[in-house]
This record gives C-alpha cells, structure tokens and sequence, in this order.
C-alpha cells in the first residue's frame, strides 16, 4: 500500500508481527465499468463497504531554543480546543490586518498534520501577516462547504491502502470529489501529496484530491509536490514554493474579509472543528484499563517467540467495533531507556518542555497544559529509535565548541579534563568530518542511523552535548500500533482483545525491544491505564451474507482478525439467520507444541463443525517445512468449490513473502480446478477483487 503517513514508525526491526503499524495492500474497491472505475473515485462512491510532576500547573517558561520555535502553540483554552487538533488562533485573538490562510490535512499517523503545522509556524514566521488556519479532515467527515470561499488552500494528505484515504479522512475525501464544476472557482490551492514509491498507487489520494480541486474550478498557485516517505527537504522545497506564491496573491485581511465566508473558519463554532468532533479517535483516545494478558506460547529455549492476549475493558467509553477492525494503541517507550537517554541529555528529567502540537489529546495530562517534563515527553511524545538527520548539525555544533579539537586533526579532545583519554571515543576532527559526510550525503547518513537508535548516535559522538529540547525537534513523532482485533464485541459489549506477538531483537551487539509489543506484554498489567481507539477497517469484512462462503489465510498473528470473524459467526449462528456458509481456516506456526496461537479452541471449532481447519507446521520436520500457501494447494478442490458459490478469499499477515505467495498459490488453484489458463486466472481474481471478494490485511 505505500504507506506514507508516518513511515518513520518503521525505522528498525523493532515492529511486532501482529502490529499493524500500516495496513499495506488492501483490496481495490470494486470499479463500475471502465479503467477510471478502478481508482480513487470508485473507491468513494463505494463507501458503505511538560506539566510538572504531582500535578503542579506548569509556568510558561522553557528552554530558549530553536526547538521552542517550532512547537510554539497559544495556551488551549478549553479542553475542546485540545481535541480540536488545530493550529490555527482564535476568532478573538486574529487581528484586523491578518491575512487567513487555510491548511487542511488528513493523516493516518501524524506526518500530515506535522507538515501542516510546520506550513503554519513558517507562515506565522514569514512577517507577512499571514494568519494560518489548520483543519484536520476528520474533524468534517460530512465537508466543509464555506471551504469553497477560502482566499488561499493548502492541502495535505497520505496515501493508504490500494490509494484510498486515511480512515477518518475518508468521509471528507468523498464530499470533496463530489463538489460539481466551479464550486470552487478562483480558488487559490497548493497540494502536498505524500506516499511511498515502493507501492503501486503512490501519492494517489494527493493526485487525487489535486485534480478535483482543478476540475471543481479552483487555481492551482503552487506546483503540486509529491512526497517519497520522511523527504524532509521535499516537504521544505513545498513549504518555500507556497510561501513564496503566496506572495504574488492578493490575500485580503480579515477587516477586509468581513461578513465574507472566507471567515468562517475564524468562528469558534467552525475554526477548530470542534462542534464536529464526535467520541474518541486516533488524536482523542480513550484511557482504557487492561483486563488481563495471557502467554500463548510454550517458551522452552532462546529461540522462542513469544505472543500474548491482551484484553483491554472499554468501560463506558461507547466504543464500537466490527470484526476485522483494529485496535489502536499509543503506547509508551521503556522507562529504562528513558532514562537512559535522559542522563545522555545531561540528567534533567524534570526538565519542562512544550507539549507537541501533534502529541494526541492526552488524558494523563492536566487540561489546557502545554508543557510536561522531559521524562515525560521521552514516553510518551517520541521515537526513541532511528532520529532525522537533523540531529547531526545539532552535534557538529556541539562538538566545534569543544577545546582541543583541531580542524587539521592535530590535536583532539577526549572525555577526561586533560585530554589523555582524547582518542578513546575517536577524535574530535575525525567526528566533525563524518558528521561533514553525513550532512552532505542523505543516502550514506541512512545507512548510518539505521541500525542505530538515538542514545547510540549520541554515544558515538561524544563529548557532544546538544541542549534537550534542541535534540527533542530531531527525533521522530512516537507512532500508535494498530493491532487486528481477534474477539467479538457480541460476546461482550464492553471488552476488546488483541493478539500481540512480543518483539526482541539484537542491533549492533545490543538487545532491543518492540516498543509496543513490550510495553503491552511485559510492563503493562492488569488495571493499568492505555490510550486506545478504534480504527476502522471497512475493506476487510465478513461478507454481508452470512450463508456465503469463506476463506482465511492467517499465519502467526495474522489468525487474530480470523478469530474475530469466527467468532461472530458462532454467536450469530441461530435460525433467524439461516445456515452459515462454510468457512475454511489455513493457520500456520512454526511448531504445535510452542506457538500454536488459540490451538484448542481452534481446534475444537473445527470438532463442532464451525470451521474446517488446516494447519502447516513449518518447523515440526527439519527435513520438510510446511506452509500454509502449500496447505492451500491441496486443498484446491475445495477452495475453489467456495470460491463458485460466491464465497469471500481473506488473507492477513506478513506481506513480505507469504501474502505473495498465497496469492500466487491462489491462482494456481483457480487454473488448476477452472481449466483456466494464468492469465485467464489472473482475471477471476482480478473481478473476485472488484466485487470485494478477495480481500488482503498485510503488513511488512
């Protein structure tokens, strides 16, 4: 899916099997007629499928830095402002002379809205009057008509899925495309479309959106730009084009504006979105407590893996799921390594810093507070791992303040006072020409930090000692999990689970952790408090017909979405609703005896006649392992019988290798028992996937 919206969550190997910190390569929606149906608009009109510990209030004084000029933010005034998710100032405090300039983003995991604030804070710094309004697309998932009047429109999205729209961006997406010719007519916009060139439909939500704002009348005032994942300088090269054109417009101030919809926005009931904010969300979760966490494998050596159950109490929340949704989860970096990194930042814990403006309305955080510690902030706020590059100008600097550091390498500067243990940690200038290659060379400075997680590159660059909040404008926004829900909400309205594979790993001779998978498996016990949200998943649904057919592929954690699934079907199951179709599960693990996930339920599913089960263990016989893609070739007469009575084809897990490979067993299997040559094949799948039939959950 070329996910783009927050591809730093992906930095390292420290990502649970079961996280769905993406989903990747979700079914095309079904096109009408046409090779244009097959895209964005068929997929629209398809809709129906720093605050001080022990609570003290926080002074406004921080750190003078760099830092505090990009997370400048007013005071919220009220806790709806907080959920709002806006950047822009109030209808009170917008002077006559500001010129409103209106910025809209739709994000997935944050990097939308962090360039949509970025846009904001350059705006407010360019000395032109520039007064920025930011709107966040899930605040106004029925559309914002007065967004036709705007005087100038920055647009900023990511791409999801098979090029569709973020979740709670998609309601506003549709009204978008629906606006006729010249609704926005004279309209000055610029698009900043982000994805990720890896994957098909790249930056098509973007393309998308910039084409209906042509088609619908508007102008385009700055080139569209088009962003490969975290490409900084591409997002920057945007921001300087639109401030620039921004120039040659003729932006009237809101004394101007006066009476016009072109203010709308300004209005407390409009500006911030917050009469549209409806429950809790991915920017407003819900502080949920965990019920219980529960081993399901056998770990009897080194080797073995570990996966839990995790279930979590909804208590009065109200919120709902469907099978095949996930469960969202912001999780908290491990206490040692913050504290960790806070001694390698100088020791200050208690360090007052600015809330993020893109941190999620946080419920551990008194109202209106815009500041918490720096221990805090290391939690709950950042990526501990893979930093930008950013952060190797902040060492150069450092570092050129050091004594003893000659320029001609003659002399270096160590750790100890008189320089004796100088060359122990590596010379100061030979630091200063690496930190040199690494700033003029983008692709050698990658491979630098990819293995590496923030407290190393400090420890490799030392005596450097960057300021704190300096060092926090480096590093990565802390991403949620999404994890595939593996229970029913008809078994208990006021309980979820999920499946969590636990991940550790080993980088340049030191342990790692999966930030989530630990955090939930190992820290977190029952009664502890989460920040969760549901996020809906309506490309992948049990079919509406509940006599139909179906077939799951799940290895490993991929089982979870399936549990979910069956689930459901058994609670369902009762006259009313006549027969159930059959369902055949393809599950597959390394051994029976270790890491069968749910094994004697599934099991005994498969005795009472619920489902038909097949199973592949792929390390049981060191001479032969067995897969589930192989499981599904021999049961191919089988498979295809379901597949001719109109059955659904369900695949969830690792899309590296087994979801390809699958799919390619899949076609096989048509050919084989459809007399059908693979290209002919090739195009059953093909209208098994326009008519939602054959539908895909994977991640990498």
């Amino acid at each position: 899916m070329g996910l783009s919206d927050y591809y730093a969550s992906m930095a390292g190997a420290g990502l649970g099997a079961g996280a769905l910190l993406y989903y990747l390569t979700r079914p095309a929606r079904p096109p009408v007629a046409g090779p244009e149906e097959t895209g964005f608009g068929a997929y629209l009109r398809d809709l129906s499928v720093g605050v001080p510990t022990h609570g003290v209030p926080a002074p406004q004084t921080f750190e003078e830095t760099s830092f505090e000029a990009y997370l400048r933010a007013a005071a919220f005034k009220s806790q709806d402002h907080a959920e709002a998710g806006s950047a822009s100032s109030d209808a009170e405090s917008a002077p006559p002379t500001a010129r409103p300039v209106t910025i809209v983003f739709g994000t997935e995991y944050g990097f939308s809205k962090e360039i949509a604030e970025r846009l904001a804070d350059r705006l407010r710094e360019a000395g032109e009057g520039y007064w920025p309004v930011v709107l966040d697309m899930a605040d106004h998932a029925e559309g914002v008509p007065p967004l036709t009047k705007q005087q100038a429109l920055a647009v900023i999205c990511s791409t999801q899925g098979d090029g569709v729209p973020p979740a709670e961006a998609r309601g506003f997406c549709a009204w978008l495309a629906s606006l006729e010719a010249a609704e926005f007519k004279g309209v000055p916009f610029s698009v900043c479309a982000l994805g990720d060139t890896t994957y098909t439909h790249f930056c098509r939500c973007g393309r998308s959106i910039d084409a209906w704002l042509e088609s619908a009348g508007g102008t385009r005032f700055a080139p569209r730009a088009e962003i490969n994942r975290e490409d900084y300088a591409a997002v920057d090269a945007w921001i300087d084009a639109v401030i620039s054109s921004l120039g040659t417009l003729d932006l009237r101030t809101v004394e101007e504006l006066e009476g016009s919809d072109a203010l709308a926005f300004l209005s407390p009931e409009l500006g911030s979105g917050q009469t549209k904010r409806k429950g809790w969300s991915r920017n407003r979760p819900y502080l949920a407590t965990v019920s219980a966490v529960e081993g399901l494998c056998a770990l009897r050596g080194p080797d073995d893996k570990n996966t839990v159950r995790v279930e979590i109490s909804l208590g009065e929340s109200g919120l709902q799921y469907l099978p095949g949704d996930a469960l969202g989860v912001w999780p908290s970096n491990d206490p040692q390594a913050v504290e960790d990194l806070v001694v390698a930042l100088g020791g200050k814990g208690d360090l007052l810093v600015q809330v993020p403006k893109w941190h999620y309305t946080d419920p551990r955080l008194p109202e209106g507070a815009t500041s918490m510690t720096l221990r805090d902030a290391l939690t709950r706020c950042y990526d501990l791992r893979q930093p930008r590059t950013e952060l190797f100008a902040l060492l150069r600097d450092s570092l050129q303040g050091k004594p003893g550091c000659g320029t001609d390498g003659s002399s270096c500067g160590g750790d100890a006072a008189d320089g004796s243990a100088a060359c122990v940690a590596g010379c100061l200038a030979d630091k200063l020409d690496l930190l040199a290659g690494f700033l003029g060379d983008a692709e050698r400075a990658e491979a630098y930090l990819a293995p590496r997680h923030v407290i190393d590159v400090l420890a490799d660059f030392r005596p450097a000692r960057p300021q704190p909040a300096d060092v926090l404008g480096t590093l990565r926004q802390l991403a949620p999990r999404l994890y595939s829900i593996s229970s029913s909400q008809l078994e208990g309205a006021a309980g979820v689970q999920a499946t969590v594979a636990v991940v550790r790993y080993e980088s340049l001779g030191a342990e790692r952790l999966g930030v989530a998978s630990t955090d939930l498996a190992e820290r977190l016990g029952p009664g502890a408090a989460l920040p969760i949200y549901i996020h809906t998943n309506p490309d992948f649904r049990l079919p509406s017909d509940p006599s139909k057919p179906i077939v799951m592929v799940g290895p490993g954690t991929g089982l979870a979405p399936f549990r979910s699934f069956l689930m459901e079907r058994r609670l369902l199951a009762k006259p009313s609703v006549g027969a159930l179709g059959e369902a055949l599960l393809f599950f597959g693990c390394r051994r029976r005896d270790q890491d069968y996930l749910y094994g004697s339920q599934l099991e005994a599913w498969a005795q009472e006649g619920s489902i038909q089960l097949f199973t592949a263990f792929s390390r049981e016989d060191p001479e032969k392992k067995v897969y589930v893609q192989q499981r599904l070739v021999e049961a191919g007469a089988m498979v295809w019988s379901a597949l001719q009575a109109g059955g659904h084809f369900y695949v969830c897990g690792d899309a590296a290798a087994m979801a390809g490979q699958v799919e390619e067993a899949l076609l096989g299997v048509i050919a084989q028992h459809s007399a059908r040559t693979p290209q002919e094949a090739r195009q059953v799948l093909d209208g098994m996937t326009r008519e939602g039939r054959y539908q895909r959950d994977v991640w990498f």
